[in-house]
């Protein structure tokens, strides 16, 4: 079992190593962390930027209802948590985002609700009648607002709140972007809220990245822990067989692939090594001699 000042002095012996990892690359932080939100599509997913600059468009236009669909750990919170942040900052519109977590919404007041705390709107204790009243004031105090109400996991919020959903779809200035797997999602819209299909201008599906675009998310990733300067084309400490096997390993699904580089580069800390080679992509933990190992009657 691990004491205590053994486990404290390991942590301070990475740390240190960490930090010095970081100099020797010029990286100011990680850059494989999960993070809810990121600056730019290319850290999400480089390869589809271009459906991405499609989906922002048309919700500038107003487009009534869009879907972003895909298998798990393709990143399709991550890109709405993305258009979240950034649709209010486009410039020459003005935009109000709302972000729901879709298994949070257990009942069509509380999504109501939500929507209202989150453009600071709502008034406690009211009933379900008054409250659309207080959004309707908003729609009518910020006129030249669009609203964009985004989704995450769609089809699993309560049924009954797809009554909500439909109301304030026949609001004028409002988008919906609702995200799932495709199959899920449609069977659920279908089942209970089939006049929405009519109303879907655009499905952006996410899909698998092959060797080459995963090899541009690594290096937009580490572009961004070195300050953002996209156009380094830099893939060090990671060799060109590593980051085969990164996808190899991952199958091309992105959150699988940062996940492994992330830990290689946690594995070369350990290791005291400069280079991430094949042997670091690895998810368990190696076997390491205890603290006290040295002692000639430990481990005997």
């Amino acid at each position: 079992m691990t004491s205590l000042i053994e486990e404290k002095f390991v942590l301070k012996k990475f740390d240190r190593k960490k930090r010095s990892f970081l100099r020797r690359f010029n990286w100011n932080f990680m850059p494989f962390a999960q993070k809810d939100s990121l600056p730019d599509p290319r850290l999400l997913v480089p390869h589809q930027r271009e459906e991405v600059s499609e989906l922002i468009d048309l919700v500038k236009e107003g487009d009534l209802v869009s879907f972003v669909v895909s298998d798990i750990g393709m990143g399709k919170t991550a890109l709405c948590r993305f258009l979240v942040e950034t649709l209010p900052q486009e410039d020459n519109q003005k935009i109000a985002s709302v972000f729901l977590h879709g298994p949070s919404v257990e009942r069509r007041e509380q999504m109501l609700r939500l929507i209202l705390e989150r453009l600071e709107l709502r008034v406690e204790g009211g009933d379900l009648s008054s409250e659309f009243d207080h959004l309707y004031r908003w729609y009518e105090d910020y006129p030249d607002f669009l609203l964009v109400l985004v989704v995450d996991e769609f089809p699993e919020v309560s049924p009954d709140s797809l009554e909500i959903v439909r109301a304030i779809t026949d609001l004028k200035g409002t988008v919906w972007i609702l995200n799932g797997r495709e199959n899920q999602l449609i069977e659920f819209i279908e089942e209970n809220a089939p006049a929405l299909l009519k109303r879907r201008r655009y499905t952006l599906e996410l899909e698998p990245m092959d060797l080459e675009e995963v090899r541009e998310l690594l290096i937009f990733r580490m572009a961004w822990a070195r300050g953002g300067n996209y156009d380094e084309r830099i893939i060090e400490p990671f060799l060109p067989e590593t980051i085969e096997k990164i996808y190899k390993r991952s199958e091309g699904v992105p959150r699988e692939a940062l996940k492994l580089a992330s830990n290689a580069v946690y594995n070369a800390i350990k290791e005291d090594s400069g280079k991430i080679t094949p042997e670091l992509v690895f998810e368990g933990r190696k076997k390491k001699k205890s603290f006290w190992s040295f002692l000639p009657f430990v481990g005997r």
